[in-house]
C-alpha cells in the first residue's frame, strides 16, 4: 500500500487519461477512467513484485527548478527520437509509399488541442501497458523461472524484458498502418516494427533506470514530433 500512496499522483493522472480516451458519455467515460486507474494500480503492484525498483537509481530530493530541467530533458530525448522516426517516414518510406505522407498530413486536420489530448492519452496509456505492466511482469517471471536470489532480475533478464515489451509495443502499432501501402508487401510492416521497436527499447531503458513518469515524458516528446511537427512538414 505504501507503493500506491507514493504514486497517488500517477494513479490520478491515469484516471484523467482514461476519461479523455473515449468520447464524452457519462457511463463510458466513467468506466474508462476507472479502468485506467485500476490498471495503474495493477501495474504498480506488478512493478513492485518484479523488484525492478532496486535497479532504479534513487533521485535526490529536487526543487521545482531541477524537476523542470528533468522534464525538459526527457521531453527533448523523446522529441529527438520522434524527429528521427518522422525523418525516416518522410524521406525513406514516403517516396515508396505515398500514403504515409498523407497519413502524417492528415493529423494537421485535427485541432491542436485534440492532438495534445491524443499525445497525453497515448503516453500515459501505452506506458502503463507496455512498460509498467508488461516489462515488469516479464522481468518478474523470468527472475523466478531462473530462480534468482531474492527474485532479483539480472541485467540480462532486464534487457530481455525491455526487448519483449518493445516488440509487443511495436506490434501494437501495426493495425494503425494496415490500410496504408497495401502494395508494399512486407516492407512497410517491417519498417513500422523496426521504428517503433527502437522507440520501445529507449522507453524501456528509461523506465528501468528513471521510472515510469520519465518514460511517459519521453513518449510524449516523441509523439509531439509526429502529431505536431509532422503535419508541418507536408
Amino acid at each position: 500500500m505504501a507503493t500506491l500512496r507514493r504514486h497517488s499522483a500517477l494513479i490520478a493522472v491515469s484516471v484523467v487519461a482514461g476519461g479523455l480516451a473515449v468520447p464524452w458519455e457519462p457511463v463510458g467515460t466513467l468506466l474508462s477512467a476507472a479502468g485506467f486507474g485500476l490498471f495503474a494500480v495493477l501495474g504498480l503492484l506488478v512493478w513492485r513484485w518484479s523488484r525492478l525498483p532496486q535497479l532504479v537509481r534513487p533521485e535526490a530530493s529536487a526543487g521545482a527548478e531541477s524537476r523542470l530541467v528533468q522534464i525538459a530533458t526527457w521531453l527533448a530525448l523523446g522529441l529527438a527520437i520522434g524527429v528521427f522516426i518522422l525523418a525516416v517516414m518522410r524521406f525513406v518510406i514516403a517516396p515508396f509509399v505515398p500514403a504515409i505522407g498523407s497519413r502524417i498530413a492528415a493529423a494537421g486536420a485535427l485541432p491542436v488541442w485534440r492532438r495534445v489530448v491524443i499525445i497525453f492519452v497515448a503516453a500515459v496509456g501505452e506506458e502503463l501497458i507496455f512498460r509498467l505492466f508488461v516489462l515488469s511482469a516479464v522481468a518478474a517471471l523470468a527472475a523466478r523461472l531462473f530462480r534468482r536470489p531474492r527474485n532479483e532480475p539480472t541485467p540480462a533478464i532486464v534487457w530481455t524484458a525491455i526487448g519483449v515489451s518493445a516488440v509487443l509495443f511495436a506490434a501494437a502499432h501495426l493495425p494503425a498502418w494496415s490500410g496504408a501501402g497495401s502494395s508494399s508487401g512486407v516492407a512497410l510492416p517491417l519498417l513500422v516494427l523496426t521504428l517503433n521497436g527502437i522507440g520501445g527499447v529507449v522507453l524501456g531503458h528509461t523506465f528501468v533506470h528513471r521510472g515510469i513518469v520519465a518514460a511517459m515524458w519521453v513518449h510524449a516528446g516523441a509523439d509531439c514530433a509526429i502529431q505536431l511537427i509532422g503535419p508541418l512538414t507536408g
